[in-house]
């Protein structure tokens, strides 16, 4: 089936090879060391190439959702990317924004509570030439209430990015953060929010509705990863409902999912939220 009406507004991007990176269309390099997985998919050093568009799995929403975000915006892009890992998409968020002309700035916002995936987060912007110190590169949790808190040790941080703040309890070692309340995220931004990317793992649902009302002031598309259960994956999007949000697309964990792109399974739940207060 062909692909998102979106792709076309994006050129893919030719790059020289390193032998320690994949590459992605808009031309993102990401180490193999990240994820375990990916060493045999590394191409060998100073070959040049150009990625296909991403496959159709569930990564290929957020995709659409970014470069749709990406594609509206004008003046300054602004964007958080919560529960960050190694913040991959603010980092196609930036490239993708260097393809369009009506975008003059970037301010962008990463948090991630393990330090691994948090050093990480540099290496990466560095990788694709930003300079982390231009951006809001923060080690933390986004939670319900701000101050500081204790998060899960992670013992293979190239295996395990599904930790979250509810398996803080059971954990066997943990370090404290600084927890970020989404109210507080969101006004580290000069102006609302082009789009909010939120993988929290499970936090979503304490961490939303209390800061509905800023959502709705500061923030035009926002994309929540969801867990835990379908019933709590429906009520948070009725409370963006109920709030006047725009749903775009809602689909949820664990499923094989008929699209007009064909066929996407999604492990996590997958809301997708635009709002028209805002998106004028």
């Amino acid at each position: 089936m062909a692909d998102h009406s979106i792709f076309a507004a994006f050129q893919p991007v030719t790059v020289t090879t390193s032998g320690r990176h994949i590459y992605d269309f808009v031309g993102a390099a990401t180490r193999v060391a990240f994820k375990r997985a990916w060493a045999n998919h590394a191409i060998g050093p100073g070959r040049i190439v150009t990625p296909a568009l991403p496959p159709k799995n569930e990564h290929y929403l957020d995709w659409i959702v970014l470069l749709t975000a990406v594609s509206r915006a004008k003046g300054t892009f602004r964007m958080a990317e919560c529960g960050a890992g190694w913040a991959p998409w603010l980092v196609r968020a930036a490239l993708a924004a260097r393809q369009r002309p009506e975008i003059t700035g970037l301010e962008l916002v990463g948090i991630e509570a393990d330090t691994a995936h948090y050093v990480w987060m540099g290496d990466h912007f560095r990788d694709n030439g930003l300079n982390p110190d231009d951006h809001h590169l923060l080690h933390g949790a986004v939670s319900a209430v701000p101050g500081m808190l204790r998060f899960p040790v992670i013992d293979d941080p190239d295996v395990d990015y599904g930790t979250g703040l509810g398996m803080t309890a059971r954990a066997a070692r943990t370090i404290e953060v600084k927890g970020w309340s989404l109210p507080d995220t969101l006004y580290i931004f000069s102006g609302p929010l082009d789009f909010l990317h939120l993988d929290i793992q499970g936090a979503e649902y304490e961490v939303i509705p209390p800061a509905m009302a800023d959502l709705t002031r500061q923030v035009k598309s926002v994309m929540v990863g969801t867990h835990i259960s379908d019933e709590r994956h429906k009520g948070l999007a009725e409370t963006f409902l109920a709030a006047g949000w725009t749903q775009t697309m809602a689909l949820p964990r664990d499923t094989a999912n008929a699209t007009p792109w064909g066929e996407v399974r999604t492990d996590d739940g997958f809301l997708w939220f635009e709002n028209p207060r805002l998106l004028v």
